[in-house]
């Protein structure tokens, strides 16, 4: 298998967002200017240092927001800065993350000992014996598909636990986990924000994201007075110069003051890289949407070169 090695992209100065300590978008609509809002507290990124492992959940309880392709691009960046990035894809559909990023299998795998996340979950299996190469260099996944569903009902699956413990059980030198998590409050979703560490929250600029962001705010409220999360990021995905974009990106820095609020403009690029089976920044290095994920990714972790500086 040749892989993919993903490599930094040179953005001049003048394409990337203006960052600025503000919390509400007040031009007009039609004059909107994508830039990222950043909370009072914020000092910067810091880089992860040898031995350290952090967390991210990418977390919405809608369906269409961006959270596989927002999960996908920002591995994408961080194994770009020299990170090694686990998947975890808890989201069991087959038109999902696993289909888009698929797992390479050692050759001569049966498909019988193809280990996924319904073997995590269910214990017959730590988390390094789900996890596998991709095509891109120093990202791996832990699949899953549409029978993963069925963890949702069955009894036998009962720890909240069962993946924040399979996550500290891992002996594979991973920098970041960063996890797909489903479209929907229930079982697998409780599991997964129960992982703890930091929740980035995508939400489509679009008039039933808006609808469905109170809800979503109340189950991330619910999870931070369970467990350890933290939102640290809203990701206003497909987003462009119209009032609900305003809107949306208003209220989401009003429910999570301290988070960033980080537009990714909508290109046809978001639209086409699935079909190929590539992530948008191997799709087209030069997209708008590629550089403001990997612009993300650099706010939220600090490239692994400035941990030696």
């Amino acid at each position: 298998m040749v892989q993919v090695t993903l490599e930094p992209l040179k953005i001049p100065e003048r394409l990337l967002m203006p960052t600025v300590f503000e919390r509400a978008w007040t031009e007009p609509a039609n004059r909107l200017k994508p830039r990222i809002l950043l909370p009072a507290a914020f000092t910067g990124p810091a880089p992860i240092l040898p031995g350290e492992h952090r967390v991210f959940m990418v977390f919405n309880r809608k369906g269409g927001a961006g959270k596989t392709t927002t999960t996908l691009e920002l591995a994408c960046a961080w194994a770009a800065m020299g990170y090694t990035v686990r998947v975890i894809d808890a989201d069991p559909q087959d038109a999902g993350l696993s289909g888009w990023l698929e797992p390479v299998f050692p050759e001569g795998l049966s498909v019988e000992n193809r280990r996924t996340l319904k073997d995590v979950l269910y214990e017959k299996v730590g988390l390094d014996e789900a996890t596998y190469y991709t095509r891109y260099k120093n990202i791996y996944i832990v699949p899953s598909y549409e029978d993963c569903a069925v963890a949702e009902y069955d009894p036998a699956v009962s720890g909240e636990r069962t993946l924040r413990r399979a996550i500290k059980r891992s002996e594979a030198p991973v920098d970041i986990t960063i996890v797909d998590c489903p479209p929907k409050v229930g079982k697998l979703s409780t599991f997964t924000l129960a992982i703890g560490g930091k929740v980035i929250v995508p939400s489509q600029v679009s008039a039933l994201d808006a609808k469905s962001n109170k809800s979503l705010r109340k189950t991330i409220t619910d999870a931070q007075d369970e467990y350890d999360v933290e939102v640290v990021a809203a990701v206003l995905t497909a987003w462009d110069v119209t009032n609900i974009a305003k809107d949306v990106g208003n209220e989401m820095a009003e429910h999570y003051p301290g988070a960033l609020v980080c537009p990714v403009r909508k290109t046809v690029d978001a639209k086409s890289a699935p079909g190929e089976n590539k992530a948008i920044r191997e799709f087209s290095r030069r997209s708008t949407t590629t550089r403001d994920f990997d612009q993300v990714g650099r706010m939220l972790v600090a490239p692994r070169e400035e941990a030696a500086a």
